[in-house]
């Protein structure tokens, strides 16, 4: 006798498009949708803070494109996975050149960036950035708003925290971004 699990539905990414949640930001999450409230001013202020300075950067040396939090992004077809960053990084090497203006973000950025909201678990942010990791995204910043601290991920393996005081920088990935901690949360100096 065959036995069928019982649980939430996994849907496609095909479905995850035709959702409609007011009030919430959606994303699958290997089949699974994931809902959190809609961000408070303060999450929305420092993801907004750190999109103008990431944006003038790339503009300015014209890498590629930044996308705002309404991006979704297909880290896996295999997975049914689609992520939507507070701000992301696409370099121009790795934008696909038959890009259409409907749907989702066929690959994963290069550059995600999750502000850290009340309503997040550890659990939920780990996740978070092992999807973006495994889908080939080369930095993760995690901005912990309550700690005034960003957390780097660069593998699975190699992460550091910063603080005041300190600078994100783009790597090999932006050469010569320099974007203070302090800029990031608004701390005048």
């Amino acid at each position: 006798m065959a036995y069928r699990a019982h649980g939430p539905k996994l849907i496609t990414i095909e479905e995850f498009e035709q959702l409609d949640e007011p009030g919430y930001r959606v994303e699958l999450s290997h089949g699974l949708l994931v809902r959190e409230p809609l961000a408070g001013h303060t999450h929305g202020r420092i993801a907004s803070r750190i999109d103008y300075r990431l944006r003038r950067f790339v503009e300015e040396k014209g890498l590629g494109e930044v996308y705002g939090a309404e991006t979704g992004f297909v880290l896996s077809r295999e997975a049914r996975t689609v992520r939507g960053p507070d701000v992301a990084f696409v370099s121009r090497e790795r934008m696909p050149l038959d890009l259409s203006d409907r749907g989702y973000f066929p690959a994963a950025p290069d550059l995600a960036v999750e502000v850290v909201s009340p309503s997040n678990t550890a659990a939920q942010l780990q996740a978070k950035v092992l999807d973006y990791l495994r889908a080939g995204v080369r930095i993760v910043w995690v901005v912990y708003p309550e700690t005034l601290t960003v957390a780097e991920h660069t593998s699975l393996a190699q992460f550091r925290f910063l603080g005041s005081g300190e600078e994100l920088d783009g790597g090999a990935l932006l050469p010569g971004l320099r974007l203070p901690v302090d800029d990031v949360f608004g701390v005048k100096r």
